[in-house]
């Protein structure tokens, strides 16, 4: 800290300059920016009763609660709940899910809350018939039914239920063990057995509503397959009567025939028509084939009986003669037609040869050869008759095929539908046997015991509880009232809310005469003042105004004091000072002085020019004073008029020092009259006194009368309470030290 020794001189603040507060703190030397931890810790200091009181009122409330409170206890049951897949059974296999990281946290998370479910919860009041059970309401504050009420209707008891599974809802928590597939189900009630047996009951009725759930599943899916086969099976049938009218309004008749000599080859669907064409194909290429072998049999008989007749002499020569009637009939067919006469005869004998070569060489073959032709020509009368039929029916099956385009798709109707019914039968029967053999995916692991003592209120946790809402809440309060309270608490702030130098600092004092003080030499206040002249010296550059007033916001700030020590401190270095009671409306001088308000400035002002007449003497120091006088009716006139400026020119004739002790500012008129009238003005400020509103507005109205403003003096300062203690502790006590110290 620099003392005040060591600046510059100090100029007087004109009404009309700004001073900025920064340099009204290097100049005045006696203040120093604050650490923001101290402004903190000062201001928990100054209300500490405040904060201890708000932190001990709410520990002594949890204290009271924990001592009162209903004693909780908690039982736990944990359960496994493992990750499986939707099968059914062998082939038929639902939606298998996916394995990822977000599939799983979405079933897990699904687990959690259908344990956490109102339904799970009435679940577990139904199984335990809590609505009724007399532990149970007496542990939450209810009592059993009477006997006349035992017996309750259905909605009676539904109602009761919802209420105690709401209840339920609100003790029960559903706690995952991170990291695994364990979920701890805690149960929280007055009662330790019920605690436990709600907890058990809790994931046993959990298990169970899985299982229902699995089972109701497969009974969906069961009765889903039963409408499916009603329906198809309508149709099917529907479709197979369909199919019959068409059949027999068209005359269409099948038969089922199998391809295979598998008998457990399928079997497929034919008409008559179809059939018998099948069967005369098969006819007609056995008749082919014997009319074949029976043709060669006649050429192999005709055969043996042409050589056979060979060798008659007859037959050579009718071969003979046929030779010659062949090679005439050339002859003529080289120059006439066939019609020609001649050729016409030629050729009619030519026939009547072979006719007799054959019946020469049937009389020569014997029988055999007839027997080969008649077996020949019962072929071939055979053949041709099949070959008839097959016509026959190839054209009538080509009509049935024609009429039976509507027929084939009645057909593949009824065949898919009859397909589709068996299908759907065949998973009907695998459901409900995967209904009646499904697993369970919930375990329990430990069941929940008996707890041996209450779970809550725990002691150290209320208290630690209490003294951190006890903490904040003296926190808040703290600010509200550090908010509230605008008064000047330092000297930092002093003449941050002046904008004018410091002069000094004054500090408090437990007697209650402070003038006692004052006249002290070795006392602290006594030494401040002293500090404060000192700084008056700097203040303008003639040193100590010849005229100068101390005033303040508003009474019992310490002006009065002040002045008298002001002119008191003057006065013992050898300045001739006199101190001026301009307080007309409440004097103060004479008290300080220890005499009777007698005749002083309100004489003087109403027109005694015996100023001189008017001074007294301190008898302690020899202090000259003037006293207040007679209250007049009309101060602010007094004050308003020259006779003030007559009142300091004279004294100024007498006195190096006119020290005048003005009323205070606010709410009066008198300050700002006597301030335009001084060299200069003390302003004094009372630590914790006055709102700092009042202190900007009581200065704006000293600058708006032309008032030169020479610096603010501090009073009433506790420097125990404050970040500049053990300067001023140290600065003005120290001369009451004692050797050694």
């Amino acid at each position: 800290m620099t003392d005040a020794t060591q600046q510059s001189p100090m100029l007087a603040v004109p009404a009309s300059q700004t001073v900025d507060a920064d340099s009204g703190r290097q100049s005045g030397g006696f203040a120093t920016a604050m650490p923001w931890i101290l402004q903190y810790w000062r201001v928990a200091l100054r209300w500490k009763w405040v904060i201890i009181g708000t932190i001990i009122a709410c520990l002594v409330a949890g204290a009271v609660y924990t001592m009162l409170a209903e004693r909780i206890y908690t039982a736990t049951a944990r359960i496994e709940i493992s990750r499986t897949e939707s099968k059914v059974l062998g082939n038929m296999t639902g939606v298998e899910a996916e394995r990822g990281g977000r599939v799983e946290q979405e079933f897990y998370q699904t687990q959690y809350n259908l344990l956490r479910a109102r339904s799970q919860a009435e679940r577990v009041a139904k199984s335990l018939n809590l609505a009724r059970d007399p532990a149970y309401l007496a542990a939450f504050g209810g009592k059993a039914p009477p006997s006349s009420l035992r017996v309750m209707s259905k909605a009676e008891l539904d109602a009761a239920t919802r209420s105690v599974a709401g209840r339920l809802s609100s003790a029960v928590q559903i706690k995952p063990v991170v990291g695994s597939a364990l979920v701890d189900i805690s149960v929280s009630t007055p009662d330790p057995e019920l605690s436990a047996k709600v907890a058990n009951s809790w994931a046993e009725n959990f298990i169970s509503a899985n299982l229902e759930r699995r089972y109701d599943s497969a009974s969906y899916a069961r009765r889903f397959l039963e409408e499916q086969l009603a329906l198809t099976k309508a149709k099917m049938e529907e479709a197979e009567r369909d199919m019959m009218s068409y059949a027999e309004r068209q005359g269409i008749l099948t038969i089922a025939q199998s391809d295979s000599s598998d008998p457990k080859a399928p079997s497929v669907e034919r008409s008559i028509t179809a059939t018998d064409l099948v069967a005369l194909n098969d006819a007609l290429n056995k008749a082919t084939i014997e009319r074949i072998a029976a043709e060669s049999a006649l050429g192999a008989a005709t055969g043996q009986a042409s050589a056979t007749a060979g060798g008659s002499p007859s037959v050579s020569n009718l071969r003979q003669r046929k030779s010659d009637l062949q090679a005439e009939y050339a002859k003529l067919m080289v120059i006439f037609q066939p019609d020609y006469p001649p050729a016409q005869a030629l050729d009619r004998q030519i026939k009547e040869i072979d006719r007799a070569i054959a019946n020469e060489q049937s009389q020569v073959g014997g029988s055999s050869v007839a027997a080969a032709r008649a077996a020949y020509n019962a072929a071939l009368s055979r053949e041709q008759e099949l070959r008839s039929r097959v016509g026959g029916t190839r054209t009538d099956l080509v009509d049935e095929r024609r009429r039976s385009v509507q027929y084939g798709i009645l057909q593949r109707e009824v065949d898919t539908n009859r397909e589709l019914y068996d299908g759907l039968l065949q998973r009907y029967k695998e459901v409900g046997i995967a209904g009646g053999v499904g697993t369970n995916n919930v375990a329990i692991v430990d069941r929940a015991l008996r707890p041996g003592g209450p779970s809550s209120p725990k002691l150290m946790n209320n208290m630690f509880t209490s003294l951190l809402i006890g903490l904040a809440l003296a926190a808040l309060l703290t600010v509200i009232l550090a908010q509230i309270d605008t008064t000047v608490r330092d000297p930092a702030e002093a003449q941050e809310v002046t904008d004018l130098p410091l002069l000094g600092v004054i500090p408090d004092t437990d007697n209650e005469l402070a003038i006692e003080e004052v006249r002290d030499r070795k006392s602290s206040q006594s030494e401040a003042y002293l500090s404060v002249q000192t700084a008056l010296r700097f203040s303008t550059t003639q040193g100590v105004p010849r005229s100068l007033m101390c005033t303040s916001t508003r009474k019992g700030e310490g002006k009065s004091t002040s002045s008298y020590a002001l002119a008191l401190s003057l006065h013992r270095i050898g300045r001739t000072a006199i101190v001026v009671d301009c307080d007309l409306r409440s004097p103060s001088v004479h008290r300080l002085a220890g005499v009777a308000n007698g005749a002083g400035t309100s004489n003087f002002l109403s027109g005694n020019n015996d100023i001189m007449s008017m001074v007294r003497h301190d008898e302690s120091d020899a202090l000259p004073f003037i006293t207040a006088g007679p209250m007049p009716p009309n101060a602010a006139e007094l004050l308003s008029s020259d006779r003030i400026a007559d009142l300091i020119a004279a004294l100024s004739q007498h006195y190096q020092h006119v020290v005048l002790d003005a009323p205070p500012v606010l709410g009066l008129a008198d300050s700002p009259l006597l301030a335009s009238k001084v060299d200069g003005v003390v302003y004094c400020v009372e630590a914790e006194g006055a709102r700092t509103n009042a202190i900007r507005y009581s200065l704006a109205r000293l600058r708006a009368a032309g008032a030169t403003l020479l610096g603010v003096v501090l009073t009433k300062f506790d420097e125990k309470r404050a970040y500049y203690g053990y300067g001023y502790e140290y600065g003005y006590g120290y001369a009451d030290a004692q050797p050694g110290e």
